[in-house]
Parts: C-alpha cells; structure tokens; sequence
C-alpha cells in the first residue's frame, strides 16, 4: 500500500540535523548532495553548488529515516540543474547574497563582513573571474525563486530529469546500503562578520 510506502526506513540519522543560517548539517548536506548527484549525471567533477534554506521543509530526525521524512523535507517539484558560470559572474550572484541573504553553498567558503562579500575561495583557491566553473543547483532558483537568478547569465543551463527528492533519497539509500550512517557537518564554509 501506498501507506506501507512512505513508512518505509531507507536509512539511519544518528543526531537530529536541523537548518539555519549561515550553515548547518543540514543544509550543508543537502547542497553536498546535490552537486555529487549533478557530477554523477553529467560525468564530471563539479565545482560548487547553490541550493536555498527555504526548500528544505523540516529537519531530518534522529534515529530511523523514512521515505516520508525526505518528501516532508523536500516536498517541492524541483529538478537539478547543472550549469557553467564565469568566474565574474558567479561572483555576483554571492555579493548580491551577501548584500541580502546567504543562501545554501557548497564547493566554496566564503567571507562576508557588513553586507559585503570580502573574499571566495573554491578548492581552496580565489575565484577567479575569467575562468569558468561547473556549478550544481536546481530549478527554482534559475529564474527568481528567493531572488536568485542562477540560470541567466550563464555560459550553460542543464536540467537533469532528476528530482532533489529523487537525489536525497538515493543518496541515503546507497550510503544506508554502504553501511554508513547519515550525517552533516558545518566546515566553516560561509563566515559572516558583523
């Protein structure tokens, strides 16, 4: 039955990992996630990832995970989207986050002191304005969801025919199989100086 489908446990989250800004376990393995599956689809190494707080509904529970869990957490119809941004233009999109709201990253750490974005590193090197990098997010924020326009302007747009639902919950599947449990961690990836 549909019922016994939803109560199924596809993994095991030995804390309980909660949201909030400017990281969290959470929302650093949503966006973690994401950009493995965008790399896995396209066959390529991807450099950073953009994904919103505002898409992840609920925090994922401690103890057992079922599949309700990951469709209360991600209850909205968004596809991964794999994209080729310039270096100048990537930077962009984080100073208006920085002006405005940081939203969720990965693949970078970056520093913000009053609204202003003092320095990005990607693989522990300066972004670079020239070069072009390969970035994972998905389809709301292309054009304008949480005032991001992270599909215009760019040097590629790619929609992968693969949900972020689709992508979390195979992801804990697979490291649930691995026998690996699911977890988070804050890396210092975003710090925001007053």
């Amino acid at each position: 039955s549909e019922m016994a489908a939803v109560k199924k446990v596809i993994g095991y989250s030995p804390a309980v990992m909660e949201k909030y800004g400017p990281e969290s376990e959470l929302s650093n393995f949503t966006v973690d996630v994401v950009m493995d599956r965008v790399g896995k689809e396209m066959g390529k190494k991807i450099d950073v990832g953009i994904t919103n707080f505002g898409g992840i509904r609920v925090d994922m529970p401690k103890g057992d995970i079922i599949v309700d869990d990951i469709m209360s957490m991600f209850p909205f119809k968004n596809n991964i989207v794999y994209v080729e941004v310039k270096g100048s233009r990537l930077r962009e999109v984080l100073e208006g986050m920085a002006a405005k709201r940081v939203e969720v990253i990965g693949g970078m750490k970056i520093v913000v002191e009053n609204r202003k974005l003092v320095s990005v590193t990607i693989g522990g090197e300066p972004l670079q304005d020239d070069k072009i990098y390969t970035m994972a997010t998905i389809t709301f924020l292309l054009h304008g969801g949480d005032r991001l326009y992270l599909g215009e302007g760019m040097e590629t747009v790619k929609e992968l025919e693969v949900s972020i639902y689709d992508a979390m919950s195979e992801y804990i599947i697979a490291e649930t199989a691995a026998g690996r449990p699911i977890t988070g961690k804050k890396d210092g990836r975003v710090v925001i100086k007053k």
